[in-house]
């Protein structure tokens, strides 16, 4: 378990990227797993756990669904395995490292002052979308700005739409 954490470490520090990820199925499955209970985690903070299930399983299939459909048109579609694992490895990372601000936020309410670690959000949003970027922009084999692109699109589409059930 070291190894796969300063695996993902590595790659949410930028010094390593997706093809630094064995292809495992069963190693998938399981980012898959702790991503989705690492986002419920987060989510069920401030939302219903049933509306926090349908937000991440949407999340889960638009990752997924994209990346393929993405891979597909840049013609590295044998990447798949790797980069969801990556994604999702990392991603899992980044719902543990939120859970403490946000449950400052939570705890303060409404009231209180929460400039502090809402900026710490805030400051993890970038970082994890800078992740996706480095992730994806390895994946297509293109311009970190495109990777860059890809990553808010795709956060702003995961957004919008998960916003929809909220």
């Amino acid at each position: 378990m070291r190894i796969l954490f300063d695996l993902f470490l590595d790659i949410c520090l930028f010094r390593k990227g997706p093809r630094d990820v064995p292809a495992s199925m069963a190693l998938l499955k399981m980012c898959l797993l702790a991503y989705g209970a690492s986002g419920l985690l987060v989510l069920t903070l401030s939302v219903p756990v049933q509306v926090a299930l349908l937000q991440i399983l949407l999340d889960m299939v638009l990752l997924a669904g994209l990346l393929y459909l993405m891979l597909i048109l840049h013609r590295h579609p044998g990447r798949f395995e790797q980069t969801l694992t990556a994604l999702t490895g990392s991603g899992t990372l980044m719902g543990l490292l939120a859970l403490p601000p946000m449950l400052w936020i939570v705890r303060q309410g409404p009231q209180g002052d929460s400039q502090f670690p809402s900026l710490l959000m805030l400051a993890l949003m970038v970082w994890s979308i800078a992740v996706m970027a480095h992730i994806l922009r390895h994946a297509f084999n293109t311009p970190v700005w495109i990777g860059a692109l890809y990553a808010l699109g795709y956060t702003f589409l995961s957004w919008t739409l998960t916003g929809w059930i909220g």
